[in-house]
């Protein structure tokens, strides 16, 4: 049974025991979402940090590459 039919028949049917069931799944539902939309939050803070690392290494190693390019142009003038 869908969901908008599992719906309409809580409606209709005024049934207390199938509305409470579905008032739980849509609660772990939410709860379920809220976990998803943390662990994404999560994974995009630890993929930042390690892009950051990354950008850091090189920014460091191309800084080291153009101070020595630098002291040898001087060395040599």
């Amino acid at each position: 049974m869908s969901q908008s039919a599992r719906l309409a028949a809580v409606r209709s049917e005024g049934n207390g025991t199938e509305r409470e069931e579905a008032l739980a799944e849509v609660r772990q539902l939410i709860t379920d979402l809220r976990d998803a939309a943390q662990d994404g939050r999560d994974l995009a803070r630890r993929y930042a940090d390690v892009l950051q690392n990354v950008v850091d290494e090189y920014c460091i190693e191309f800084e080291k590459r153009a101070e020595a390019a630098l002291a040898r142009l001087e060395a040599a003038a």
